[in-house]
């Protein structure tokens, strides 16, 4: 049984801080990070690597992960090109889809990343993309 589903779309930068990130791309972050802002618990070093800027889709997390793409995408609607000047320029940008299931028996960690090389061959294909996920528990 799902527990949890997150969309939220990340961008993080050695040079920019959240705030430089927030002016160029024009589009306020739900949360953001500074870069070795704090130590880690376990590791005691200074986390995290980046600075991170983050948009949450706004909806609650029972909100199908459709819907949360779509929340986000409108969210960043006229920033895309911006954004991609900040990964020509050294930044990543990733668009995370978050999924908590019950713990049970088969529990493990799942993820999954499609790296820009993986979308860009999706897209020149015109091909989406459809993740399929079963609890079988």
């Amino acid at each position: 049984m799902i527990v949890e589903q997150q969309v939220y779309f990340m961008i993080k930068s050695d040079e920019l801080d959240p705030g430089q990130i927030t002016q160029y791309v024009g589009v306020e972050p739900t949360r953001s990070e500074a870069k070795e802002s704090r130590r880690g618990r376990k590791s005691g070093r200074l986390i995290p690597p980046r600075h991170e800027w983050m948009l949450d889709s706004g909806l609650a997390d029972t909100t199908s992960l459709n819907e949360q793409v779509e929340a986000v995408m409108n969210q960043l609607a006229g920033a895309w090109d911006r954004i991609g000047e900040l990964t020509a320029g050294g930044a990543a940008a990733t668009l995370v889809m978050l999924r908590s299931f019950e713990p049970g028996e088969h529990s493990s960690p799942r993820g999954l990343v499609l790296d820009e090389e993986a979308i860009s061959f999706l897209h020149r294909a015109g091909a989406d993309l459809w993740i399929d996920e079963y609890d079988l528990s």
